[in-house]
């Protein structure tokens, strides 16, 4: 993930808690990073030929399954499957990376097919069947997992009364009633400026921006904000999106929407994986735009 994860909490009852997040986190790089090798759970999956079958961790399989969920919603605007299509591009090795080590490769891979997924997934067995093409990379959506996830085990199991998970931008909250959490926006542009600061008792919080991690290939300018439907990177003129939601795979997901579809969707787009959220924008000219579906709770 190529991340730092930042962690506040009050009262946890599990006085072991550091050590079972660092472990949750470890395991998460380790197994989920295409920059690890190809003998992770997720290089083994990418693997995969048609017809083969595999077991995966529960954590894995509810990941790869939620993201195909997303998918479906969207139309495939947002896609997990466009690994050899963020590395045609040039997103090949951990970011940041030398400009001179590309592959070169002269036809970009194909996109799956929209309306179906290249896996069988057996909830019962916590499996898959490879059906067709198609190589994963999770990118933020396994950041999000990974936050919303910790932050559910330390509410629920550690008993933690109010908390924050940080995970390089993706973030989620929660409170006893009491505590209320101040979050700042930075400007993409002017990064010691703040263009908004949200005040929240529960609730998550995600940005994207695809400025941070961009590059030259050739003469072309890249980042790595893909829209699933053409495999090419986004070009809405927004450079920076910010979405506040319940859950945190909502805020990832729609963050990267808000990036991906042309701006007089984004709201009707944002509805399909969620009934409240708050969304801010900024586009390639440096102004400032906000919507929102519902207040948060």
């Amino acid at each position: 993930m190529n991340t730092t994860f930042y962690f506040v909490i009050s009262k946890c009852k599990m006085p072991n808690w550091k050590d079972v997040i660092e472990g949750w986190v470890r395991y998460v790089e380790m197994e989920w990073s295409r920059f690890q090798g190809g003998d992770n759970e997720l290089g083994q999956l990418n693997n995969l030929e048609i017809g083969q079958k595999m077991n995966l961790s529960l954590p894995f399989y509810d990941v790869l399954q939620r993201a195909d969920d997303y998918r479906r919603k969207t139309n495939s605007s947002f896609s997990p499957y466009l690994l050899s299509q963020i590395q045609y591009h040039g997103y090949q090795l951990s970011f940041p990376f030398p400009m001179n080590g590309f592959v070169k490769e002269e036809v970009i891979p194909p996109l799956i097919d929209s309306k179906t997924s290249p896996f069988l997934f057996d909830p019962k067995q916590i499996t898959v069947i490879r059906t067709s093409e198609g190589k994963v990379d999770l990118g933020g959506i396994g950041k999000g997992y990974t936050v919303q996830a910790a932050a559910k085990w330390l509410k629920h199991i550690g008993g933690a009364s109010a908390g924050m998970v940080d995970g390089g931008g993706d973030m989620t909250v929660w409170s006893d009633g009491l505590k209320e959490w101040k979050i700042g926006v930075a400007h993409p542009l002017q990064k010691n400026r703040e263009i908004a600061q949200y005040r929240l008792k529960n609730g998550s919080i995600a940005t994207s921006n695809v400025i941070y991690r961009s590059w030259t290939k050739g003469n072309e300018v890249k980042h790595h904000i893909l829209n699933g439907k053409t495999g090419f990177p986004a070009e809405n003129h927004i450079i920076q999106a910010t979405v506040i939601s319940k859950n945190c795979l909502d805020a990832e997901v729609g963050a990267k929407l808000c990036l991906i579809e042309e701006v007089k969707n984004i709201k009707s787009q944002l509805k399909k994986i969620s009934s409240a959220f708050t969304y801010l924008l900024v586009n390639d000219q440096g102004k400032v735009m906000s919507g929102r579906l519902e207040e948060l709770m």
